[in-house]
């Protein structure tokens, strides 16, 4: 198995896709650090800005930016297992190896660590613009206790959620069918299921993020009740495990060439 888990490691570190999804989630978070501190107050009428950020709750949701950039995560562990159908280099990789169900579970437990790395880097992104940016204004201070279980959160959930983006790319083995799928249902469909079904809400995996992140005051779906961290983060590891034994039952049983 280790020897599998280095060829893994080896794959994903030499492509410059990891490289650029993690800019990408540094971006982006700062995007949504320097939209809270600059933006947000004047958007929401507060003609004070310091007096929102007196809010120890705003303050809260401004270093919980961190988990804004889950969904690249997730498209960083579609890509990475739909791009051994596309560039076909899954041939070799199963000749190397027979037993199909362990190239899915190495490549899942690589992407579990790289998903809790790159949690951590986003994490370290928001602590360090939030502190900057509030510096030389009157704000709430920030709550270490709080802020390490934001980063608790971010690190588990981005961790679960690139093994989920394994599974996911396992069963759509076409990578732009399972990329733009995965956006329409994260950013579009969960949404919808949750206006005609309230309770759904925390149980889609959308949802179950929302609570595995619930330290960074994100709402539930739909305004339904957040799952526990625990049982939210139960939720994602078993839709991963769901879509991963689909995945081991029909596509990845299927003739490659």
């Amino acid at each position: 198995m280790m020897p599998l888990l280095r060829s893994e490691l080896r794959k994903v570190t030499t492509t410059k896709v990891l490289f650029f999804l993690a800019l990408a989630v540094v971006l982006f978070t700062a995007l949504n650090v320097f939209l809270l501190v600059y933006l947000t107050p004047r958007a929401m009428g507060v003609e004070n800005n310091d007096e929102l950020l007196m809010n120890p709750d705003y303050i809260t949701n401004i270093v919980g930016a961190a988990g804004s950039s889950s969904i690249f995560v997730l498209i960083l562990g579609i890509v990475a297992m739909t791009g051994e159908f596309r560039h076909m280099t899954i041939t070799s990789t199963l000749l190397v190896t027979p037993r199909r169900s362990r190239v899915l579970i190495s490549k899942g437990i690589i992407f579990l660590v790289i998903g809790a790395v790159i949690g951590l880097i986003a994490f370290a992104t928001a602590i360090a613009l939030a502190t900057l940016t509030l510096s030389g204004k009157a704000h709430a201070p920030i709550d270490t206790d709080i802020a390490l279980q934001i980063l608790g959160g971010v690190v588990l959930g981005f961790a679960i959620y690139a093994f989920v983006g394994v599974a996911v790319g396992a069963l759509i083995r076409n990578q732009v069918a399972a990329v733009v799928g995965a956006l329409i249902w994260v950013l579009i469909l969960e949404a919808l299921l949750t206006v005609f079904v309230d309770w759904i809400g925390k149980w889609l995996p959308g949802g179950a993020l929302d609570a595995v992140l619930q330290a960074t005051n994100v709402s539930g779906r739909g305004g339904s009740e957040v799952l526990s961290v625990g049982a939210g983060a139960a939720v994602l590891v078993g839709y991963a495990v769901i879509l991963g034994a689909l995945a081991s039952a029909t596509t990845m049983r299927r003739d490659i060439t």
